[in-house]
């Protein structure tokens, strides 16, 4: 076997990204980023080239982020001002389409977190190069890919080009995207069947973030804006709404994050749960430029009217930024509600009986899992609101747990693809497909989910912290636009996410629902994990007059993406900053071109000397 190896590549190979005769100029630029490259990767590369000596494998670059956050494309990478927390955002805009030139009124000028959406200038911050990775493309010489895989594959349109998704559709299915998830069926008198990741490691890979707790806003915050997790209780049993509680059981303390429930000073015999619910009440620029130029305003205007709550949507970080266009700026738009949340804390259990609830709110549903703490059981169960006059409980499943008892643990706690999945201290609960469900009557989006996540107790001490909410992927069935006109009301989703009622009423004219045709034996069908801005299998034109446009044949298969192996070098000196020569042929070296032999007017440096290894991105790709 050792005879067929062909060692990885150092040189780049982009995805995504067609080879075309080049003149001098474009030669030129190869050159000195083929040197660029090599600095950067010779090293892991060769390690990388002996570890596959018994396997065919191969080294790709990431232009594009149609994967992020998977994968990273061109981009650059920034710690919010306002609440810390760590970010990526696209800068692969900037280049001039398949030349790969850089274009100044293209840059990339700013950001928005996706924790508190602070904004950052970014007009001075360097971009890095995509992802480095290694594709295994020995698997393939035995059988099919597996559903979910992220696979390397010749685009169908242009067969010198290679392109990098994640396999969804298998031979001989019929897929359907509907409300932000995948559907497949075998023939026509079958229905349609969500598409789950049996493997829990994808699932948790492609999450993306809505709130991480132990990074707040707190300049905001200091000026009456909201806390996002505060005491609740549901209005009444068969209302999925939920209204604050001026007291409760609960004790917070905002500035370490800590939220402690005194459960056993509470009347015996209360069955009404005071929960901490989660609800998304996320600043605006308007309100973020308010504060800075007028803070004592703004604490008046908070006052007298706070900020309401709005449904969680399809907001990516990486889509988001100022720029990027020669006549103006992206324009991106996050206007799904998306339901399927992950909720993840730590909880210190402080009696040794009692019953502890974390829900996840969807629709007309609460679901739930309650642990008992005096037998370590954990119940999996949902509640439904409607379309019955009083709620009717419905069992999952009910499984041994390790919380039992005093004792701290971390939990994580997911709704995704009709199908509840619990873990306790980093480790899976084996549920034999016992939480997977039916859907309920109505998919649209109710009162409750204005307030999606809850943590609550019945006679038990506790303590939590560490909150972290995530979101599944929302696949687009088709695209969506900002300035796109629509018919009737012509207010857009994004604006209408406060009001549950109003945003389903519009939402049904937006087409989110789709079927395609069904693949042959030979085919497949890929999507990316950057759903907004992703031309995959959805969105290809048919210029080769195909059967089935979206359709990704065997022959095309190149391999499996296996490892991001080099991330790209972090730069240190000089502020963090590094140094960029500008003199001489160094210059060509360390700066970007608009075209053959000239620099921008402001000069943007594309390299920094020294750096090191981004240790914390060299990860096997799930």
């Amino acid at each position: 076997m050792a005879k067929n190896v062909e060692k990885a590549k150092a040189k780049k190979l982009p995805v995504e990204q067609t080879e075309e005769k080049k003149d001098e100029g474009e030669k030129a630029r190869g050159r000195h980023n083929e040197i660029r490259d090599t600095l950067e990767s010779i090293i892991i590369a060769l390690v990388f080239a002996f570890v596959f000596r018994a396997y065919s494998a191969e080294a790709f670059v990431i232009p594009t982020g149609s994967m992020a956050p998977t994968l990273y494309g061109r981009h650059k990478e920034l710690s919010c001002a306002e609440c810390g927390v760590k970010y990526a955002v696209g800068a692969s805009d900037e280049l001039i389409g398949k030349s790969g030139y850089y274009d100044p009124d293209k840059k990339v000028t700013g950001a928005y977190c996706p924790n508190c959406r602070y904004y950052t200038n970014l007009r001075n911050a360097s971009p890095f190069t995509g992802d480095r990775i290694i594709v295994n493309k020995f698997p393939f010489d035995f059988g099919d890919p597996d559903r979910w895989d992220v696979i390397v594959f010749k685009y169908p349109e242009e067969a010198q080009t290679n392109y990098i998704k994640r396999l969804v559709g298998l031979p001989g299915e019929q897929i359907q995207i509907s409300r932000g998830d995948v559907y497949a069926r075998k023939n026509e008198k079958e229905p349609f069947q969500i598409l789950r990741k049996d493997n829990l490691e994808k699932q948790l890979s492609v999450q993306q973030l809505v709130y991480d707790d132990d990074y707040p806003p707190r300049e905001i915050l200091n000026y009456d804006w909201p806390e996002r997790w505060s005491p609740m209780a549901q209005v009444s049993p068969n209302e999925t709404k939920f209204q604050n509680l001026k007291k409760s059981a609960w004790e917070i303390d905002t500035d370490a994050r800590v939220y402690q429930f005194q459960g056993s000073a509470l009347a015996a015999g209360i069955r009404n749960l005071q929960w901490l619910r989660y609800q998304h009440i996320v600043p605006r620029q308007s309100e973020w430029a308010l504060l800075e130029e007028n803070p004592e305003l703004f604490k008046q205007t908070m006052q007298s009217s706070p900020p309401q709550p709005r449904l969680i949507n399809d907001y990516t970080a990486y889509n988001d930024y100022s720029g990027g266009l020669s006549k103006g700026s992206f324009k991106y738009d996050a206007a799904f509600w998306v339901g399927d949340l992950t909720v993840s804390f730590d909880v210190e259990i402080q009696t040794d009986e009692g019953e502890f609830f974390v829900e996840l709110m969807r629709g007309d549903r609460h679901y739930r899992v309650r642990f008992d703490i005096k037998t370590g059981q954990a119940k999996l169960y949902y509640v439904e609101d409607f379309p019955n006059p009083e709620p009717v409980e419905v069992e999952l499943t009910t499984v041994e747990t390790v919380l039992k008892g005093k004792g701290s643990h971390s939990v994580m706690f997911a709704n995704v693809d009709q199908r509840l999945c619990l873990w306790i201290d980093g480790s899976e609960v084996s549920f034999e497909n016992k939480t997977e469900y039916e859907p309920p009557v109505s998919p649209a989006p109710r009162d409750g989910d204005l307030a999606p996540v809850g943590i609550a107790g019945l006679n038990v001490d506790f303590v939590v912290s560490h909150l972290l909410l995530q979101r599944d992927i929302y696949y687009r069935a088709v695209e969506y636009y900002q300035n796109q006109e629509y018919s009737g009301d012509r207010s857009h989703l994004w604006e209408l996410l406060w009001d549950p009622a109003a945003w389903s009423r519009q939402y049904e004219d937006h087409r989110q629902q789709v079927r395609f045709e069904k693949l042959s034996d030979d085919e497949f069908f890929v999507l990316g994990d950057n759903s907004a801005r992703s031309a995959d299998s959805r969105l290809w034109d048919n210029k080769r007059k195909a059967e089935r446009r979206h359709a990704v044949p065997r022959s095309a298969l190149v391999g499996k993406a296996f490892m991001i192996y080099w991330p790209h070098g972090i730069p240190f000196l000089n502020d963090g900053r590094g140094y960029s020569p500008n003199v001489g042929p160094l210059k060509r070296f360390f700066y970007h071109q608009t075209s053959p032999g000239s620099y921008p007017r402001d000069p943007y440096a594309k390299l920094s000397f020294p750096f090191y290894p981004n240790f914390s991105r060299m990860k096997r790709i799930r």
